[in-house]
């Protein structure tokens, strides 16, 4: 078991708490990269209990005890990555799956050639048994087949619309890299959610430039309830209002057509899908249905709302456990 960081040129973070039987595989897929074989890797461990830490040590990686009333994206990961002493840092998520033993230098290559990349981040390619209107929503935010490099350049941020600054700070902790020189000029923030898109913002509003690499590809997905997902859409849009400006629900009035039209659009994308049974498509719908009308209210809540301080006690159950 390893107890100091090794000095080289790549390290890596995941945080952990009980990642079960994938996480084995995804450390083994780690530890199967080529030339990074003996990488340091450090995985801040918010009190597993399923032998998460045994799969840890037995991978040769790092443990950082943080208890669960500790545990915040941003500050963990400060944590862990302070821990480490390489030029770059990639920072993943225990149930993201490399799908190629070259992840670690498509994401470093780009930074080797170009000095002025402060970060990159991968591709998103979702399991097998993934609801397709997840899927296709991966697609739109960590999809894409060709390297797009994303900075202000002679933009004024003030001049942009929303949309426009989005794309400018899309970056994703499931499959990134940055180096440790920008970290140490711009720690990430003490947020509940959202820490990637929160640090990405800051980099180009300062006139960093962070690399999309479609081939550095992880396979990673999650089947959520409806209730939970739209959770976690309150959490983005929440953010996304306070980064770059986004209500795409400003009046309640509109949250009727956006659930018929969402409803329209899911079920369609359902009944594509000619390789399921008859169950898995039946609960797709339902599925699809639930989260058509809990999403509206998520956007418009999080972007309206969740700022407000006597709705705090409500923003505090809805992100329970996020």
């Amino acid at each position: 078991m390893k107890t100091r960081p090794a000095d080289g040129l790549v390290s890596l973070v995941i945080p952990t708490w009980n990642g079960g039987e994938l996480f084995d595989l995804v450390l083994a897929a780690w530890r199967a990269q080529e030339g990074f074989s003996d990488m340091d890797i450090c995985c801040p461990d918010s009190g597993s209990s399923d032998g998460t830490v045994e799969v840890i040590r037995r991978r040769g990686a790092r443990t950082l005890p943080i208890p669960q009333r500790m545990f915040n994206h941003g500050e963990t990961r400060n944590r862990a990555v302070a821990t480490t002493h390489s030029k770059y840092v990639i920072l993943s998520v225990q149930d993201a799956l490399p799908l190629s033993t070259k992840l670690v230098r498509s994401l470093i290559d780009p930074m080797e050639a170009d000095a002025s990349l402060s970060a990159t981040f991968g591709r998103q390619q979702p399991r097998p048994d993934c609801h397709p209107v997840l899927a296709e929503r991966i697609g739109n935010w960590a999809g894409g087949s060709e390297l797009v490099v994303q900075e202000l350049g002679d933009d004024e941020w003030r001049d942009l619309n929303p949309f426009e600054r989005l794309a400018l700070i899309r970056y994703d902790h499931v499959i990134a890299c940055m180096r440790r020189s920008a970290w140490e000029r711009q720690r990430f923030e003490h947020v509940r959610f959202g820490e990637d898109v929160t640090w990405a913002s800051r980099v180009i509003r300062g006139g960093g430039r962070i690399a999309f690499v479609p081939d550095a590809v992880v396979e990673h997905s999650h089947n959520r309830s409806a209730w939970d997902e739209a959770r976690r859409i309150y959490c983005d849009h929440a953010n996304l209002k306070k980064l770059v400006g986004l209500t795409t629900v400003p009046q309640r009035k509109l949250i009727g057509p956006n659930v018929e039209a969402a409803r329209a659009h899911y079920h369609h994308l359902i009944d594509q899908r000619t390789d399921v049974d008859a169950t898995t498509l039946s609960n797709w719908h339902e599925w699809a249905e639930q989260l058509a009308y809990y999403e509206n209210w998520a956007q418009y809540l999080g972007a309206n709302y969740s700022q407000s301080w006597w709705f705090k006690p409500f923003d505090s159950w809805l992100r329970k456990h996020i």
